[in-house]
């Protein structure tokens, strides 16, 4: 019973989120998804594996159910095998399981069908498969956690700096098992080589699906994100800082500001003045003017900049939720984007009750992700003071290193203040924080060296 516990609570806990947000909700990017999937045609903007996905789940069921409930069952069993390796009873496990699920930040994004799901729901399997290794060591388990990060990687671009601490414990624990007398300054160069090669291996991985000949590539998509920083350095200092081959000479700054919002790049773009990539590819002199633009804001317009970066910060960190829309938290609803077929939502009678709640609780301390942040930050310190006498507080302390590898760099890189962004931090929080609680029973603590085994 204490093996089978976390499973069928995990059995539950995904039965109960289909039955009451069955299909599930489709923001616009997830329509588009979805039209590409139809369509057999793919971009480098969006993840192609996740259309790929969608082919594949729209011949059994049409529209966003087919990848609700596999994005689902992802999540609830990484969770099952995540709770199995804990020391705790039964129930203990089972509880566990339902904490996580049904975390009410973590319940709120589950029915969407987002690129954000899938790469939480990989990196939650890395945090299982690693949590089966202190418990019962074994290589194959560590492999599947690379091969879990490489699938979280090719659904975003950035998870590549959350994937980077648990890499590096991969490594180090490969170092530690199969060379167990070495001091631990000596094992430090070997685990930074094989953490280096591990990375190279899963960004490289992780392209595959964009090298389809199927996959339109669009070049510096982080376009969008530069001319919106510019557009904030304008209004700040009272003069368009933009390049004129990038944009359309009736532009002003009372134009701008009429459409500018400082929580979304998106919205500048429906003057249709300001030229991003995502529209056609760049000229070699549109190519030089946004590289040059890209150095030159935060090195000319350092203040500016830096202030438009923070209060960016602030918003998607949450610590002024009152000013950050609703929408950007959860997107309930099925948005429709060229012939896609129409798709009639079929809510559980408590759909609505359990909508209403969570979005009751968008402005509450659980969607506030600078407290997830903090005590991950916490974790990390006792996790690694604690690191040499007990391995599982060690992982915790990873797994929060993770988190703040994850979160941190969108300060800098983010074109939005979504909540989504914030998936993995905050199962990583409550995840690391568990670890340090209740961490595995640890089996034997690697191979026998060369010399035991020529005695046996």
């Amino acid at each position: 019973m204490k093996r089978l516990a976390p499973w069928l609570a995990a059995a539950l806990g995904a039965a109960l989120v289909l039955w009451v947000f069955w299909p599930g909700y489709m923001s616009w990017d997830s329509a588009y998804q979805w039209w590409q999937a139809r369509h057999d045609q793919f971009d480098s903007v969006h993840p192609p594996l996740m259309a790929m996905t969608w082919q594949l789940t729209d011949r059994l069921v049409q529209g966003p159910g087919g990848m609700l409930a596999l994005q689902v069952a992802l999540l609830w069993s990484a969770l099952a095998l995540f709770a199995s390796a804990l020391r705790l009873p039964a129930w203990g496990r089972a509880l566990v399981v339902l904490f996580l699920g049904l975390w009410p930040p973590l319940l709120a994004m589950q029915p969407h069908i987002w690129k954000d799901l899938w790469t939480l729901a990989g990196f939650a399997w890395a945090l299982a498969l690693l949590a089966r290794d202190l418990r019962s060591p074994h290589r194959g388990w560590r492999a599947g956690a690379m091969l879990a990060l490489v699938f979280a990687c090719a659904f975003r671009h950035n998870a590549i700096t959350g994937a980077l601490p648990l890499l590096a414990w991969i490594a180090w624990r490969e170092v530690a098992f199969y060379a167990p007398a070495w001091p631990a300054k000596r094992r430090a160069l070997p685990a930074a080589v094989i953490t280096l090669a591990l990375a190279v291996g899963v960004f490289v991985l992780a392209a595959i699906p964009a090298q389809d000949a199927r996959v339109r590539h669009t070049e510096r998509v982080w376009s969008v994100v530069t001319l919106w920083d510019a557009a904030a350095v304008s209004l700040a200092e009272g003069k368009l800082v933009y390049p004129p081959a990038l944009v359309d000479p009736s532009l002003d700054l009372e134009e701008l500001r009429a459409n500018f919002a400082e929580y979304a790049n998106t919205t500048i773009y429906v003057t249709g003045k300001l030229r991003h990539s995502f529209d056609g590819p760049y000229t070699p002199a549109q190519r030089e003017a946004i590289d040059a633009l890209a150095w030159s804001l935060p090195r000319d317009h350092t203040a500016a900049y830096l202030a438009h970066r923070w209060r960016l910060s602030v918003l998607l960190f949450g610590a002024d939720r009152d000013a950050l829309p609703d929408t950007l938290v959860m997107m309930p609803g099925l948005h429709g984007y060229g012939d896609n077929p129409p798709v009639a939502p079929h809510p559980h009678p408590q759909h609505g009750r359990a909508l209403a709640t969570l979005q009751g609780l968008i402005d509450s301390p659980f969607f506030a992700g600078w407290i997830y942040l903090l005590v991950c930050a916490l974790v990390a310190a006792v996790g690694i003071a604690r690191a040499a006498r007990s391995a599982g507080a060690g992982l915790a302390a990873v797994i929060a290193l993770s988190s703040l590898a994850y979160a941190l760099p969108l300060a800098l890189a983010s074109g939005s203040a979504e909540f989504r962004y914030l998936a993995w931090p905050v199962l990583a929080t409550l995840a690391s924080a568990l670890l340090l609680a209740a961490p595995p029973v640890g089996g034997p603590s690697g191979p026998k060296p060369f010399a035991e085994k020529l005695r046996a």
